[in-house]
Parts: C-alpha cells; structure tokens; sequence
C-alpha cells in the first residue's frame, strides 16, 4: 500500500516541531554540562530553522495558503527567539562556572 506524500507545509510544520526538540534537548545538555551535544542540537535547531526560512521565501511556488504562511512565520520568529535565549543562556552559565573554577576569570554579568 503506498502512502500519500505528505504536504510542503506539514513538512515544514514538522521542521518546526524537530527544531524545538532540538532546543529542549540542548537545555538539558546545558544542565548536564555536555557542550558537545548542546552544540548539536543548536545546530539541529538552526538547520530545522531555515528549511522552514527556504520555504517562505515564495510561500505561494510552495503552495502554502497565507494561513500557513502565517502559522509557519510565527513558529520561526518562536523558534528563533528561543534560539536567541538558548545560547544567552549558554554564555551566562559558562561564565559563571568559569567564574568559578578560575579566580582570574572576568566576572560574570547577570
């Protein structure tokens, strides 16, 4: 039995949902302090984030409706911000645990 391909936009709506796994993830690496598979994740995340960026560049070729459009749009500025906040995130702690193993560290601003 074959199956029905799936549309663009739930592709992308799929892309939407893997880039925020990605970032959950990376927040528990963080926490477990493994700097290697936080940066895997981010960088799952940035991938995710502009394949779904690829695809509203001419939402219409794609054919996405404009309430697609819109849905796909607010889930990339979402994903975006929580990128922002992920890797502030990530500066602030590695200068604090610096702060903290290295007395000649520069303090940390928080």
């Amino acid at each position: 039995m074959a199956h029905a391909m799936p549309s663009w936009f739930g592709f992308l709506a799929l892309e939407a949902d893997l880039a925020m796994t990605f970032i959950d993830c990376a927040r528990l690496r963080t926490l477990r302090a493994n700097p290697e598979g936080f940066g895997n994740s981010v960088n799952n995340a940035r991938k995710a984030l502009a394949e779904i960026q690829r695809g509203l560049v001419n939402p219409t070729a794609r054919g996405l409706s404009g309430n697609e459009a819109s849905f796909l749009e607010r889930r990339s500025g979402e994903i975006e911000s929580a990128l922002v906040a992920l890797t502030a995130d990530k500066t602030r702690t590695n200068l604090v645990f610096a702060s903290a193993i290295s007395p000649n560290a520069p303090p940390s601003r928080m």
